[in-house]
């Protein structure tokens, strides 16, 4: 695709391998604000377009093989977010929050941002929590059955279509609120730049809750912009 100052940004990682990165590189959400447009994006971010735009370019043409998600069917879409994106986000925030004590247990006296880190990680897990067993419970059962509705050329009932709205929108309430709390993180942590002289499991933290929050944001693009979009364009 050709990238322009009006494309957005969550059109840019859906349709440019290895995009998230760069993204991610300049503090750029690419999940909430995957709405804005890159310009918008570059000016609050404070880098020059054609910067990112080349290194956007650059990173796309080094990758290959890899497949096009917007090109899979939707089960093969709800199989990836189960065995992929749910076990990497169960497993990264279950070996982050006893870090995230630790450090704010041995380390509040002298750095206490990581007081309120260690609280906002608490959240999130709860958050996420919740998240993932709307989505297993709810959204896919309902995603899956209203392809199989299409499959058959059977009518898709307003209830159906209701009740994957909720699913829909408890989900969004659940990514806002997680992606509030891990831009805070992000700024306490100084974009997770562990302090001088810090020992090995406050840099482990650090490191972890830089990678987890890259993954999160795309797997909430990947439900959001490319799962859900497919799912609503099924149903039109």
């Amino acid at each position: 695709m050709q990238i322009k100052k009006e494309t957005t940004v969550a059109d840019v990682v859906s349709k440019n391998l290895g995009s998230d990165h760069i993204f991610s590189k300049y503090n750029i959400d690419f999940c909430c604000g995957g709405g804005d447009t890159l310009e918008k994006a570059c000016k609050e971010s404070g880098v020059e377009f054609e910067v990112l735009k080349a290194e956007i370019e650059s990173i796309n043409n080094k990758i290959s093989g890899t497949s096009n998600m917007n090109d899979a069917d939707i089960p093969s879409l709800i199989n990836q977010a189960k065995d992929g994106y749910h076990v990497f986000i169960s497993d990264a925030i279950f070996e982050i929050l006893p870090f995230a004590s630790k450090v704010a247990e041995v380390h509040s006296l002298e750095h206490t941002e990581v007081v309120e880190i260690n609280e906002l990680v608490k959240g999130v897990d709860i958050v996420i929590t919740e998240m993932l067993k709307n989505s297993i419970m709810s959204m896919y059962p309902i995603i899956n059955e209203i392809v199989q509705l299409n499959a058959k050329n059977e009518e898709v009932s307003l209830k159906l279509l209701q009740d994957l709205k909720k699913t829909i929108n408890r989900n969004e309430i659940a990514q806002q609120l997680i992606g509030d709390s891990l831009r805070k993180i992000a700024v306490l942590s100084s974009h997770y730049s562990a302090p001088e002289g810090a020992c090995n499991s406050f840099r482990f933290l650090y490191e972890k809750l830089h990678e987890f929050h890259h993954e999160i944001q795309k797997y909430m693009h990947f439900e959001k912009n490319i799962l859900i979009s497919k799912v609503l364009k099924e149903i039109e």
